[in-house]
């Protein structure tokens, strides 16, 4: 996948070494995913949640934020979006 808006995740750098690294690994996997279908996206990270007019939910693991990003399939392209906290996403 071409993965676009990595600069979004910049801000959590600053959030401590366990959680960098999650996120550069998680970047990682996502530019070298061939996903055809969102099956796929979950297939690959089960703590996924899909929701409509956000797209897919990343929650980081180790800290509050989560990574929202739109996948176009068929042009092979994820585009993160946002950056929240989870308090914005999970309100229920």
């Amino acid at each position: 996948m071409r993965l676009i808006g990595r600069e979004k995740l910049c801000c959590i750098n600053h959030t401590g070494e366990r959680v960098k690294k999650w996120v550069l690994s998680w970047a990682a996997e996502v530019a070298n995913a061939n996903w055809k279908h969102p099956a796929d996206v979950h297939a690959q990270f089960p703590n996924m949640r899909q929701d409509e007019g956000v797209g897919f939910l990343f929650p980081v693991n180790g800290s509050t934020w989560v990574i929202c990003m739109l996948i176009a399939f068929p042009q092979g392209v994820a585009l993160i979006t946002a950056l929240k906290a989870k308090d914005e996403i999970y309100e229920n």
